[in-house]
């Protein structure tokens, strides 16, 4: 099955906890990705952290993803665990560091797509939408 896999670097003017802050809480990814965003399940000790779930979208294009990792200030990981279909093993990760002048997003997707053209297309939305979102949080 092709996998494909979206890799996008933004840079901020502002410090990494700040920018953290903002892609952490599930409420303020609607700007990212310009759909309804709505956390639905509370994470274990964080409301955003390991375990939170949000859903995305609406209509029949709703996915559900689960944050499965989170180092606050460093990483967060999270995979779509209902819906998205025909995408299968979606998994992302979105790494933050420091820089001399304010911070550094690397925000990686993965996934694998029976039909070509549909993995070609998911990545073109995706990767527009999210380096436009990362863009406006600047």
């Amino acid at each position: 099955m092709p996998r494909y896999q979206i890799r996008i670097t933004q840079s901020f003017a502002r410090p990494v906890d700040e920018v953290f802050a903002r892609l952490a809480d599930h409420d303020n990814l609607r700007s990212v990705f310009k759909v309804p965003v709505h956390r639905i399940r509370d994470g274990k000790g964080d409301v955003n952290g390991v375990g939170s779930v949000r859903r995305i979208g609406m209509g029949p294009l709703v996915v559900e993803e689960t944050v499965t990792a989170l180092a606050r200030n460093r990483s967060i990981d999270y995979r779509i665990t209902k819906g998205g279909a025909p995408l299968r093993n979606h998994r992302g990760s979105l790494r933050f560091s420091s820089t001399p002048g304010g911070s550094t997003v690397h925000w990686s997707i993965d996934y694998e797509v029976p039909l070509p053209l549909i993995g070609s297309l998911v990545r073109a939305v995706l990767n527009s939408r999210i380096s436009s979102g990362l863009r406006g949080l600047g």
